[in-house]
C-alpha cells in the first residue's frame, strides 16, 4: 500500500477545516486493496460537509464493503485552498481510507446530485491525476462511472465519463465491479473492455459506443446511433423491487467534521406516483417500494447504537404517502422519545390527513415542520397535478402549533408554465396568513416561516421537459416584486440565485456539444458552482463563447413534440407518450388522479409490477392505500387501458436488479409479471430514481 497520509497530514496544515481529509471516522471500512478483487473510490463531487451526509452514498459504500471480494472507499473534492496545496506539492488525489491515490482504483464513481457540482467532476479528475477527456484515458487509468440523478440526463458529462449506470444502485454496482476487475486482470484494451461493458449490461449507458448526431453547434440534437449492432439502442435503468431485502445502512459513518445534516437517515420508501409534473424523482423513481415498519424499528436502533445520533429522520420523496406512516411514528416515539432521540418528517404531503401527524411525535424536540406545497394558487396546482389545499395546511399547521411547534418551513417555485402575478402574490400572503395563525390558536407571538423559492428548470422525464426555462432577469423581477410584498418579520424569503438556477438549466438541457465550454469554464475557475463565494456566471458565458455556444438554445427554447431529446436513448420511468399527454393536460387545467387505490394510468411502468410488489407487503387485501383492487381469482379491476378480465399471475417474490419490457398502451399489456421473467432472461431491463426535494435514494453511485 502506498499511502499518501503523511503528505496529507502536512498539507492540511495549513488548510480550513483540515479534519476533513484525515479519515479515520467511526464505522469507516478499511480493507487492504491486495485483499480484494476490485476495489472503487466512490466521490461525492462537492466538499466534505456536503458529501458525507449523503445517504445514498452511505448505502452504497455499505452494501460494497459487506462483499468480501470487493472494497468501496470514499474522496470528495477538495476545497479550493488544499487542492492549490496539493497540486503545489505535487500530491495526487487520494481516499479517505487508506490515502493511496485514487488513480491506483478500478473504478471512479460519481453520485451526480446537482448539476451545479459538474465543474468539480473535471477538478476531481485532474486532480486525481487523470485526463478529463474520457477519450484520453487508457488502461491504465480506472473506469469513470456517474449514477445520481445527473445520469438521467447524461450526455452534457459524455466526453468525461466512461459509463453511466442510471437507476438503483444497490444490486447492480457488485456485478458492475466484478466485470470490470475480470476485464482489467485479462488486460482486456479500453475500447474493448468498454465494448463489453455496453454489451453486457443494459443497464450501463457507455457513451463511446455512440455516435450523436446535431444541427449545429446550438441547434436541434438529432439522437444517438449505436457504433456496434450488439450494444442496446435504448439503456434501460436498473430498478430494486424487493426494497425490504435492500439493505439499510445501519453503521453510517460518523464524521468528526461538520456536516449538513448529523442525523439517521432511514429511507421508509422509494418511489412517487402523485404525478407532480415538475417532479423529476417522482417520475424516474416508480414504481412505488415500501419498508416494513419492524424493520426501520429494528434498523433505527441498531444505528442509534452504533452513532450515537439523537434524531432520526424518516426519508422518502412523500413521507405521508408511506402505508403505514402512523403505526411507525408512533412506534418510533415509544421507543425513542424517552431517550430524547427526535423523529423528524421531512417531505410531508400537504393534506388533510397531516394534522394527525404532529402530535404523534410529541415529547421530543419540536423542530421545524417541513411542508413543499410548491404553489399557491388552485389554477397553478391543476397545472402541476399537485392535490393539494390551503385549507389542510391551515389545518396542519393549527395541530403542529398546538403541540408545541413554532417554525415551519415552506418551499415554493417560480417559473412555472403559466404563472400569473396572482401566484405569486399568493405565495407572501399564505405564508402571513400560516405566521399569524400561532398567536390565533397558542396566544403566543406568530410562528417563523422559513420560505424557500427556488426557480424551476424543467429536467428530463417530466411532463414539463419540452419546455423551455424562464430567463433570468424575469426571474430576478419576480423575486424583486415578492420581496417588496412581504411586510411580515416572522416571515422570511428565500430565493434561489438567478444566475445559478440559469445555469443548472443549460446544463440539465444540454447534450455532449457543451463539452468544450464546461471544460473552458474549468480552465477559467469554475469549481463548487452552488457556493455564493464560487459561483460566477460572467466566467461560464465567457466560456461558452469561446467556444461558440449560445447557452440560451439550450435552457431557454422549447422543444417541439417529435424533436428527440438528449435523453431519449435512456427507457426510465414513464412513456414519453404518457409524458407529452400529462404537458397537454396541465395546458388544459385538468388533474389526473393519483393511482395508488384507483386507477392505473398506464404510464409505461408495467402494472403487474405495481401489483406484485404491493402483494407482496400485503397491501391488496387492505384498504389502506391499497394499490388497486384485485378479486379473489387474481383478477384486476379498474385498470384503465388494460383487459380487466385477463388473468393475472403474481409470483411471490421481486424480479430483482431488472425489470420488464414496457406494458402495450392497450388490451395485450395484461401480460403477466412471471412473462416478464421470461424477458429478464433475455437481459432486458426497464427504469426506476432536490426541482423536488433532495434525493434520498442510492442511484448507482
Amino acid at each position: 500500500m502506498t499511502s499518501l497520509l503523511p503528505a496529507v497530514r502536512r498539507l492540511a496544515e495549513g488548510v480550513q477545516n483540515p479534519i476533513q481529509y484525515l479519515g479515520g471516522e467511526l464505522n469507516a471500512v478499511v480493507k487492504d486493496p491486495d485483499t480484494v478483487s476490485a476495489r472503487m473510490v466512490l466521490c461525492y463531487p462537492d466538499v466534505y460537509e456536503i458529501g458525507a451526509s449523503h445517504n445514498g452514498s452511505q448505502v452504497l459504500y455499505s452494501v460494497l464493503n459487506a462483499e468480501p471480494d470487493l472494497s468501496c472507499e470514499r474522496a470528495y473534492t477538495p476545497w479550493p485552498d488544499m487542492a492549490s496545496a496539493m497540486r503545489e506539492a505535487g500530491v495526487p488525489l487520494f481516499s479517505l481510507e487508506t490515502h493511496e491515490p485514487v488513480s491506483s482504483a478500478d473504478v471512479l464513481g460519481f453520485t451526480l446530485q446537482t448539476e451545479l457540482t459538474y465543474s468539480n467532476v473535471l477538478e476531481t479528475l485532474d486532480l486525481a491525476g487523470l485526463p478529463i477527456w474520457a477519450r484520453e484515458r487508457d488502461a491504465s487509468h480506472p473506469i469513470v462511472i456517474a449514477g445520481g440523478h445527473g445520469a438521467h440526463s447524461p450526455e452534457v458529462l459524455a466526453e468525461f465519463v466512461d459509463v453511466f449506470l442510471p437507476g438503483d444502485g444497490e444490486e447492480t454496482l457488485p456485478l458492475f465491479l466484478r466485470k470490470v476487475a475480470e476485464l482489467r486482470a485479462a488486460n482486456t484494451p479500453r475500447e474493448e473492455l468498454l465494448h463489453e461493458l455496453a454489451r453486457s449490461f443494459a443497464w450501463a449507458y457507455v457513451p463511446a459506443m455512440y455516435d450523436a448526431a446535431f444541427d449545429g453547434k446550438n441547434g436541434a440534437f438529432n439522437g444517438l446511433t449505436p457504433r456496434f449492432s450488439d450494444v442496446p439502442k435504448r439503456i434501460q435503468g436498473a430498478a430494486v423491487f424487493d426494497f425490504s431485502a435492500v439493505p439499510i445502512a445501519t453503521h453510517p459513518i460518523v464524521p468528526f467534521a461538520k456536516t449538513v445534516h448529523e442525523t439517521i437517515s432511514l429511507e421508509i420508501m422509494r418511489g412517487c406516483t402523485r404525478g407532480c409534473r415538475f417532479c423529476q424523482a417522482g417520475m424516474i423513481t416508480r414504481p412505488m417500494r415500501y419498508r416494513r415498519v419492524e424493520d426501520l424499528v429494528a434498523a433505527a436502533e441498531e444505528a442509534i447504537a452504533n452513532t450515537g445520533y439523537d434524531e432520526i429522520t424518516l426519508t422518502s420523496l412523500s413521507s405521508g404517502d408511506y402505508p403505514w406512516i402512523e403505526e411507525l411514528i408512533t412506534e418510533m416515539n415509544a421507543r425513542f422519545a424517552p431517550r430524547g432521540v427526535s423523529v423528524s418528517l421531512p417531505s410531508l404531503r400537504v393534506t388533510g390527513e397531516l394534522a394527525r401527524l404532529p402530535g404523534l411525535t410529541n415529547g421530543v424536540r419540536k423542530g421545524a415542520l417541513t411542508f413543499a406545497p410548491e404553489v399557491a394558487t388552485d389554477r397553478l396546482r391543476k397545472i402541476i397535478n399537485k392535490d393539494i389545499r390551503n385549507e389542510d395546511m391551515l389545518t396542519s399547521a393549527r395541530a403542529a402549533y398546538a403541540e408545541g411547534w413554532s417554525k415551519i418551513k415552506i418551499y415554493y417555485m417560480i417559473g412555472i408554465p403559466g404563472e400569473m402575478e396572482e401566484d405569486l402574490r399568493a405565495v407572501v400572503e399564505f405564508a402571513d396568513e400560516l405566521s399569524r395563525l400561532r398567536r390565533e390558536v397558542t396566544g403566543k407571538g406568530k410562528a417563523q416561516i422559513n420560505v424557500t423559492v427556488t426557480t424551476f428548470v424543467p429536467k428530463a422525464f417530466v411532463p414539463f421537459q419540452w419546455d423551455g426555462m424562464m430567463d433570468r432577469e424575469t426571474v430576478r423581477e419576480k423575486q424583486n416584486w415578492m420581496r417588496g410584498l412581504n411586510r411580515n418579520r416572522s416571515v422570511k424569503l428565500k430565493f434561489h440565485d438567478a444566475e445559478q438556477s440559469y445555469l443548472e438549466g443549460v446544463l440539465a438541457r444540454g447534450d455532449r456539444r457543451l463539452a468544450p465550454g464546461i471544460a473552458e469554464a474549468w480552465k477559467r475557475g469554475a469549481r463548487f458552482d452552488a457556493w455564493s463565494e464560487h459561483a460566477d456566471l460572467d466566467r461560464w458565458l465567457d466560456a461558452f463563447d469561446a467556444q461558440g455556444i449560445d447557452p440560451d438554445a439550450f435552457a431557454l427554447r422549447e422543444r417541439g413534440e417529435h424533436e428527440a431529446l438528449p435523453w431519449d436513448h435512456l427507457d426510465i420511468g414513464p412513456a414519453r407518450e404518457y409524458l407529452w399527454a400529462e404537458r397537454e393536460r396541465a395546458r388544459q387545467l385538468i388533474k389526473t388522479d393519483y393511482c395508488v387505490g384507483k386507477v392505473c394510468h398506464v404510464c409505461g411502468v408495467p402494472p403487474s409490477l405495481c401489483f406484485a410488489i404491493k402483494r407482496d407487503m400485503g397491501l391488496l387485501d387492505t384498504q389502506q392505500r391499497g394499490i388497486l383492487e384485485i378479486d379473489e381469482e387474481g383478477l384486476t379491476k379498474g385498470v384503465a387501458g388494460v383487459d380487466k378480465s385477463a388473468a393475472r399471475t403474481l409470483r411471490a417474490t421481486s424480479p430483482g436488479p431488472v425489470r420488464a419490457h414496457r406494458r402495450a398502451r392497450d388490451a395485450s399489456a395484461a401480460g403477466s409479471v412471471e412473462a416478464a421473467g421470461s424477458n429478464e432472461s433475455a437481459g432486458t431491463t426497464s427504469a426506476t430514481q432536490e426541482n423536488s426535494a433532495p434525493s434520498t435514494e442510492p442511484s448507482s453511485s
